[in-house]
């Protein structure tokens, strides 16, 4: 069986090649989009043990600048740290391709996991860059069964929290909709669990919690 290096090698310049038809820029098996609101990633992972690969998708938006270990440069993001990332499946481990010795077979796969993209990440995405967008419309009372309710809405699953998810929300609305970004840090709150009292997002949500009306802020 080939090397990830090798199986990168033989789908390199397709894969580059149908990206860019699509506004993304990139190398090997990552491929990038930016938009006034976000930083979108297109990717393909290879398993730590070689043999196999799946793909998915991360979506950052830009007025998240920092996390648990300060503040972050965007330009200098790494997928990783992608606030919200994405598989392309309803279940959660996803699918994977195994390599093959063959190239064509190799490039029959690259076919299989650009369908798999282009009709699982491609829609979520364009949720995202829709007005309103699906953070927009996603509601608290979502937070109830968060990661089937996120499911339920786009089809794939989304790997963080539920305490993760409405930190995010309440940075993301503290400016443009205070309303609903208090919503959200009431919920946070209110799920704390013992032993994460001292938890990051923690002062995040007393602050907007804290804010009044008409004296928002910039957060820190």
């Amino acid at each position: 069986m080939i090397t990830t290096a090798n199986f990168k090698k033989q789908i390199a310049k397709p894969f580059g090649h149908e990206m860019r038809r699509y506004n993304f820029k990139g190398t090997g098996f990552e491929y990038f989009q930016e938009t006034e609101d976000y930083l979108i990633a297109v990717t393909i992972d290879p398993s730590r043990w070689g043999g196999s690969c799946s793909a998915g998708f991360a979506i950052h938006p830009k007025q998240i600048d920092k996390d648990y270990d300060g503040k972050r440069d965007l330009s200098k993001l790494k997928v990783y740290q992608y606030e919200f990332k994405m598989g392309l499946t309803d279940y959660a481990r996803g699918e994977w391709w195994d390599y093959a010795d063959e190239e064509s077979a190799n490039l029959e796969t690259l076919t299989k996991i650009i369908t798999s993209i282009k009709e699982k990440a491609f829609p979520v995405i364009d949720l995202f860059k829709q007005k309103p967008n699906i953070l927009d419309e996603f509601d608290v009372s979502e937070m109830e069964n968060f990661h089937k309710n996120w499911t339920k809405r786009t089809g794939v699953t989304i790997a963080t929290t539920g305490m993760r998810f409405a930190w995010a929300m309440t940075i993301i609305f503290e400016i443009k909709n205070l309303y609903k970004a208090k919503q959200f840090a009431s919920w946070g709150l209110s799920n704390l669990e013992e032993g994460i009292e001292n938890w990051f997002g923690k002062e995040d949500f007393d602050r907007v919690l804290a804010t009044k009306n008409g004296l928002q802020q910039m957060h820190l």
